[in-house]
This record gives structure tokens, sequence and C-alpha cells, in this order.
């Protein structure tokens, strides 16, 4: 089980946003994929399409604007994440860390500021700000005092995803 202690819009299990590759792999570890690997398993490509189709539905936008993952020519040298099995990690254009999106459908214990959010229920993530709003694509809660996003795309249903961003974050 890993275990992601947040400390809103400083660090994720002591790593400061900010800093560099080397320091979130000292801490997270070495076993994700990134834009090196460029090729994504069966598994991965069945995860993200399930991803589209829901974001298709709920947007009435085409699927293909949803897929680009997916797409054999999708040029990975522009995406800087790193994907572990219970989270992905987010570079900025100056591979400085500026988020962590973590998945709620793995066994994750999440602490956020002393509080423990394990069970991803839409009520206690709500309760870390006080300023979410339902975004324009219909998919997520946003806060942008806390840099928070709560990836629900049935609304009130179920969490699929959380992230905490560096300051501005969502500005950028």
């Amino acid at each position: 089980m890993a275990k992601i202690e947040i400390s809103l819009l400083k660090s994720a299990n002591g790593v400061q946003f900010g800093s560099d590759g080397d320091a979130v792999h000292k801490v997270f570890g070495n076993n994700f994929k990134n834009n090196e690997e460029k090729k994504l398993t069966s598994a991965d490509k069945n995860f993200m399409l399930k991803i589209a189709e829901r974001m298709s539905k709920i947007s009435g936008q085409p699927i293909t604007d949803f897929t680009k993952y997916l797409d054999d020519d999708y040029d990975f040298d522009k995406d800087t994440s790193d994907y572990y099995s219970f989270c992905k990690i987010e570079y900025d254009e100056n591979d400085k860390f500026n988020a962590i999106e973590i998945y709620s459908d793995q066994k994750t214990q999440l602490i956020v500021d002393g509080k423990d959010c394990s069970d991803f229920s839409i009520a206690k993530l709500r309760t870390l700000a006080d300023d979410f709003v339902w975004d324009s694509l219909n998919t997520s809660w946003v806060s942008q005092s806390k840099q928070i996003g709560i990836y629900c795309p049935e609304n009130d249903k179920t969490v699929e995803c959380v992230l905490f961003g560096c300051p501005s974050y969502y500005d950028e």
C-alpha cells in the first residue's frame, strides 16, 4: 500500500514542489514509466480508452479529442510526467515537480494536511478548501486557492483521482 502525505501547496511525501526529478525519484522510487519508455501496455491503453469514452460522453466532444495518448504518433517527448502504479507526477516546462495526481482505485493511504482522506470521498475531499467549483468540462471539482482538482466525471458519485498542485498550477 502506498502512503502519500500532502502538504497543500508545498509538498508530497516531503518532496517540495519545484524539486527536480532526482529528488522525486529518491522518495517515490524508480518503478515508473515516463516519456523514455514511449510505449503503453495494453492495460494502460484499455484504461485510457475507458477514460476517453467517459470524457467524450460527458462533454459531447468526439472521442478523438481524448485519445491522443493512444495514438502511435503521439509525441511522448512533450509528456514529462512520471507514471507510477498509484500516482502520476507532473513536471513543468523546466522539469520541476509541479503536481501529483493520485489514483483512487489503488490502495493508497492519503493524508492531506494531517487529515486522513484515504476513502477518497467527495464530501471529505471538498472539506480541504472552501472555494471548490465544478469545472467547465463537467468532470472535476477545482479549488484555485489550494490548487486541488477532484476528478469525478459522474459528478458526486465516484472520485477517480485527486490532483494536488504547486501554487499557481491552475493558472498555467
